[in-house]
């Protein structure tokens, strides 16, 4: 599995966002959740609960973290309401490129594809 750059800064924000809006008990939440997602997503690219989303480019999927919420768990619990998802391409059926990590009240065709470049 890859992330681009952008999908690595997406990270980065939502866990700064996460600790400065919920603490860091809730940041430290959603890190293990955004590592569930990615291994959840890098195990099974086509999991249930993803999505295929050929308008956004061939081979794209876009998977909502509340699909791993329970498995995404710390010692203080798990995320409660996880409102983000992860946006990638299957090139072919052995690789994963994450695109981006994305807020699901996004317009998500605005952040992603040829037109968002």
């Amino acid at each position: 599995m890859d992330l681009t750059l952008q999908a690595r800064d997406d990270i980065a924000e939502l866990l700064d966002t996460s600790a400065e809006r919920f603490g860091q008990i809730s940041r430290r939440r959603y890190e293990a959740l955004v590592a569930r997602v990615l291994e959840d997503v890098r195990v099974d690219p086509r999991r249930p609960g993803s999505l295929a989303r050929p308008e956004l480019g061939p081979g794209t999927r876009t998977y909502h973290f509340r699909f791993s919420r329970d498995r995404g768990r710390t010692d203080s619990g798990a995320v409660k309401s996880p409102r983000h998802l992860l946006v990638y391409e299957t090139p072919d059926e052995h690789a994963v490129l994450v695109l981006r990590v994305l807020h699901d009240a996004m317009d998500i065709e605005q952040h992603v594809g040829a037109d968002s470049q």
